[in-house]
């Protein structure tokens, strides 16, 4: 195994080391290393946004070797769910960090005064960020830009006004179309006073000690995998295309989930998009697939026919949580939403759930217009919204206060827990498929996200399962995605990098592993999670699902909670029998 390089920066005293760590070197890279870094740097009996809070990242150990081997990982106490946060992120990330000889980043402490971080082949410098504070984060973005240079070498993070007021569900900007977006990054790094980072390097750190003739023929084939095969569809038009399935089977989560069923799902569908509103396709560094799909968004600026252009990048979850979810049904206001969460550093996912509950609670006279600042709040009423919004950032009405600690703050105080659309206090994904969905995000996942373990897939692809059979496959695939977060690897290319290619391509690049190291590697670093999130409150015995899981028919079928029960039970147990073969 290779020896990690581990960058420290520590705000409080302006230092930087890079330390050799040979005793982490099974952790390989990515979730593994990142995990691992974390549990030692962590403080539990501190906010997660105390200065002393550690904020990881590591890209995985085979990027950029491969193609679709483009991710990072982001580790950190997450301040939305007070738990193990962990976030991926493109872009040109995960490649700036190895040019520059760097397999994990590790920040603690808090800078005086506002700063941006600039790392070049492990030099760092801290410099002074006050002029950018309050920026929005595309203003930052030029800022950084034109001050650093490097271009395709090098990668900006930075954060929005969210992020400054370290509102609990504020993102990361990666590179101009991807995010650090789930469980509160941006508000760590708002709370550490650092509005950007920009990773460069030269190509140090890459590793060219390797059978060429026999990387180049692996790599070729992979090559035409990716875009020949099975991924091709997320070039054509990339997740999006999940819109009108979705919604045929009752799973497209409407109007805060009273339906699975929006009436104008076509208006807002992968293939309307494509027809009118696509503009370019975008791929991250050492992807050939391109399946960032960009939108533009027209923008008037006065009462001539003056009118600006803004590129907007689009998915699934953008379109399911800030269109059906809320309401919205026209393409240029889905966009619109879209870039408001953009420019603030507000995670699009969390927004949509906090906004449909932020509606439906007014229905219900839960809230009023006392508390929003803003009235007649209804579904569909994009202004609205976006003024709610920007009251969340800028407003200090108690309301929210409250609100930018998330949702389950509010709740506490104003009620209305049983049409919130959490899991686990994270905002479900937009899937509303059945018991392998709600189950894997709320208790079997870590992030408590749809990436952990592709419960909607199991729902659609395996039929009639029991409990036992439901947990098996939900433990089984979110142990090797574990692993396979090592890597680096999109998700998106799960079948293409199977277990016996991993292995191959890993021992080529000087990793000895093996089909059961694998396993034992996902298994340590899951048990590792789940034991943290245990230790930060999460308890099977005692978790309460929201009503709405049940009352809305998934996939055309209502949910039973004696199923639920049956397969917590089956969790627990395998669970139990998992931390006995190691000790735990």
């Amino acid at each position: 195994m290779k020896i990690p390089r581990v960058l420290y920066i520590s705000l409080s005293n302006k230092r930087s080391e890079i330390v050799e760590r040979e005793d982490l070197r099974n952790f390989l890279g990515g979730t593994g290393l990142a995990t691992e870094l974390f549990l030692e740097n962590v403080c539990l009996d501190l906010h997660p946004t105390d200065p002393k809070q550690p904020i990881v990242i590591s890209p995985g150990y085979l990027t950029p070797y491969f193609p679709v081997a483009t991710k990072s990982i982001a580790v950190f106490y997450s301040p939305l769910t007070n738990s193990l946060g962990e976030s991926h992120a493109g872009g040109r990330l995960a490649l700036a960090f190895k040019l520059a000889g760097i397999d994990a980043v590790v920040i603690t402490g808090r800078s005086e005064k506002p700063c941006y971080i600039s790392i070049n082949n492990g030099d760092v410098k801290i410099n002074n960020a006050e002029p950018l504070w309050g920026l929005k984060a595309t203003e930052t973005a030029t800022y950084i830009r034109d001050r650093e240079g490097m271009s395709g070498l090098r990668s900006i993070l930075r954060i929005g006004p969210a992020g400054e007021q370290k509102i609990a569900f504020s993102m990361v900007i990666v590179d101009t179309y991807r995010h650090f977006g789930r469980l509160g990054l941006g508000a760590l790094m708002g709370s550490k006073n650092i509005k950007s980072i920009v990773v460069s390097g030269n190509g140090v750190g890459l590793d060219r000690d390797v059978d060429f003739d026999e990387y180049r023929r692996i790599f070729e084939e992979l090559h035409r995998k990716v875009i020949t095969g099975s991924m091709r569809k997320y070039h054509e038009y990339g997740t999006s295309i999940n819109v009108l399935p979705l919604n045929e089977l009752g799973a497209l989560p409407t109007r805060n989930l009273k339906s699975g069923f929006f009436e104008r799902a076509e208006k807002i569908s992968g293939e309307a998009f494509a027809e009118h509103n696509l503009t370019r396709k975008f791929a991250c560094a050492g992807c050939p697939l391109g399946c960032i799909h960009i939108a533009m968004k027209r923008n008037k600026f006065a009462h001539e026919e003056e009118w600006e252009r803004n590129e907007v990048s689009y998915d699934y979850e953008l379109i399911y949580a800030l269109g059906s979810l809320i309401g919205i049904d026209d393409r240029q206001s889905i966009l619109k939403m879209i870039e408001c969460t953009e420019e603030l550093g507000i995670d699009a996912i969390y927004t949509g759930v906090f906004l449909s509950w932020i509606t439906e609670a007014y229905e219900r006279g839960i809230i009023t217009e006392n508390d929003l600042g803003v009235s007649e709040v209804k579904f569909g009423d994009t202004e609205k919204y976006i003024e709610i919004l920007q009251n969340l950032v800028y407003s200090d009405k108690k309301f929210y206060v409250l609100a930018r600690k998330g949702l389950t703050h509010i709740i506490e105080e104003y009620g209305g827990f049983d049409f919130a659309l959490l899991v686990n206090k994270n905002a479900m994904a937009g899937y509303h498929t059945g018991y392998a969905n709600l189950i894997g995000q709320s208790i079997v996942g870590i992030r408590n996200a749809h990436t952990d373990n592709a419960g909607y897939a199991i729902d659609q692809e395996v039929k009639n399962f029991d409990p036992k059979t439901l947990i098996d496959l939900l433990l089984n695939e979110e142990i090797f995605r574990a692993f396979f977060n090592c890597t680096g690897i999109c998700l998106f290319a799960r079948k293409v990098y199977d277990i016996n290619l991993l292995v191959k391509i890993s021992r080529l690049m000087g990793y000895e592993i093996d089909e059961e190291y694998i396993k034992q590697i996902g298994e340590k670093i899951y048990l590792k999670k789940m034991i943290f999130k245990e230790k930060t409150g999460f308890d099977i015995d005692n978790y309460k699902f929201p009503e709405r899981f049940f009352e809305t028919p998934s996939g055309k079928k209502i949910l039973s909670r004696e199923f639920v029960d049956a397969a917590l039970g089956e969790f627990k147990d395998r669970l139990k029998t998992l931390k006995r073969e190691y000790n735990l």
